[in-house]
């Protein structure tokens, strides 16, 4: 066979594109501050649904791993993106070729909204190659997070709201809900973030100690920001969310200064829970009530189905619980037709004959239906694959010493407060949502990528522009993964 001669016209455009690939990835010094900012702008973008809802973390999103791929196929020594990187791609394939098909031989069922969000897995291992590349100053941009955080939260206070008892202005967002949602992520930021300053010896004490309150003080006005918006889902899962953070805090702080501060604000927290308890309760009451008529009625054997459908004719139930129930009723009806692999893209189709009729919208306020309904059983295992490997990948890379502990605390957090959220929300359909687990789930490929550029004589820290020797009594604390 004839060897294939390759123009000296072609490989020098190729090595002109890989050159210029290298000056993107900031790799030529006198351009990497210009493109520092530029992709830091771009981080933002992608994690701006917590302050704003709009398509902006979509396009942020897509541009920067457009980048970043760009780079990885113009890289002689490409790292391996490994096992679930391929999953994932899989997983994006089959979706595809699934919507592709109703399209095409069953156009008549129409295809339901908000499809394309089970396309991205397919980018989750690129935007955590393209952090790894590009976030030069890892620090910049959680700094840039936590102030504009602090900026949006202030101006998000709604003190007249308070007083009435009517439910606070929720800003930027579509709805109280949505900004609830996005202001408990940025309450379980602030803590974490808080450790971290205090512990890095890089920072001037006075710096350490202003950035230390600003993040205190975000956290204490954010839960009376949420408490003011008056979603008892986002309450119920801080409730969760806050006391596994406080023990994480407690466990993986090596910090004597910064242990004595994160407990003051847990109690802090505490007594502001408490002074705000009769608000709560008198939101919150009805829904607990209804909802312990119905584990008491299917824990005596009513039947599951059959004691929501007792409940949602229930008259003394509230309006809002009632609906969710019908929603998911008729949603369970409708996975059970194809439990295994769901109806996909087609499913608003049998929608439109459901249980209940009533419920003239088609958000079925529960993120697991969510999937369910499209992907069945199959689609769960995935997420659920994926995120349990996530954590997993995390925790490693911290072990090593590669990121702080407060990405371990803030990580593990907010997976749990999202997974209590959508149990009575559809978060996963929303731009709240899907850039979450958009930026959760490239987080744990980037922290993948480290070890590996670790693993070949590198060393790079998430949280430090440089290595940095840690404490003596952190360093005895860390084991090898």
């Amino acid at each position: 066979m004839r060897a294939v001669t390759v123009p000296k016209e072609a490989q020098a455009l190729v090595e002109n594109v890989r050159r210029l690939s290298g000056k993107i990835g900031g790799f030529t010094s006198a351009h990497a501050p210009y493109f520092d900012t530029l992709y830091l702008l771009f981080a933002l973008g992608l994690i701006s649904a917590v302050w704003f809802e709009s398509d902006t973390y979509r396009y942020a999103g897509l541009i920067f791993a457009l980048v970043g791929l760009t780079h990885y196929y113009l890289k002689p020594d490409r790292p391996s993106i490994g096992l679930m990187a391929h999953i994932c791609v899989a997983w994006a394939i089959c979706v595809g070729l699934r919507i592709a098909y109703t399209f095409v031989f069953h156009r008549e069922m129409g295809i339901g909204s908000s499809e394309g969000i089970y396309l991205l897995p397919i980018l989750y291992s690129t935007l955590g190659y393209t952090f790894l590349v590009f976030i030069r100053r890892p620090f910049v941009l959680i700094l840039a997070f936590a102030c504009i955080s602090f900026l949006v939260v202030a101006a998000s206070f709604d003190a007249s709201a308070l007083q009435s008892g009517q439910r606070a202005w929720f800003g930027l967002h579509h709805n109280p809900i949505h900004a609830a949602v996005g202001t408990g992520m940025i309450v379980l930021c602030m803590l974490p973030f808080a450790h971290e300053v205090m512990r890095r010896k890089n920072l001037r004490p006075a710096l350490r100690r202003g950035l230390a309150a600003m993040a205190i003080v975000t956290f204490l006005l954010g839960i009376v920001n949420v408490y003011g918006l008056q979603s008892k889902g986002v309450w119920l899962s801080l409730a969760v969310a806050l006391p596994l953070q406080a023990i994480l805090l407690i466990a993986l702080s090596h910090s004597r200064a910064g242990l004595y501060v994160m407990l003051g604000c847990i109690v802090a927290a505490g007594i502001l829970v408490a002074l705000l308890g009769d608000g709560m309760q008198s939101v919150a009451d009805d829904t607990f009530n209804a909802t312990l008529r119905l584990a008491a009625d299917i824990g005596n054997g009513g039947g599951f189905m059959e004691s929501m459908a007792r409940a949602i004719d229930d008259p003394s139930a509230p309006q809002g619980f009632r609906e969710r129930l019908m929603l998911w009723a008729s949603a369970l009806e409708i996975v059970g037709r194809a439990p295994l692999f769901g109806n996909g893209v087609a499913w608003l189709h049998f929608w439109q004959d459901r249980a209940y009729p009533q419920t003239d919208f088609n958000l079925l306020h529960n993120g697991y239906l969510e999937i369910a309904i499209r992907y069945g059983i199959a689609g769960l295992v995935f997420y659920f694959a994926l995120f349990v490997w996530a954590v997993r990948c995390v925790w490693r890379a911290y072990r090593r010493g590669l990121v702080p502990a407060a990405a371990v605390q803030c990580y593990i957090s907010l997976l749990v407060f999202f997974a209590m959220t959508i149990t009575n929300n559809s978060n996963v359909r929303l731009a709240i949502g899907e850039s979450f687990m958009w930026c959760a789930a490239s987080f744990a490929f980037y922290c993948h990528f480290l070890m590996q550029e670790v693993d070949t004589g590198k060393n790079r820290y998430m949280f430090l522009p440089k290595p940095e020797a840690p404490d003596q009594h952190e360093a005895k604390q860390r084991l090898p993964a």
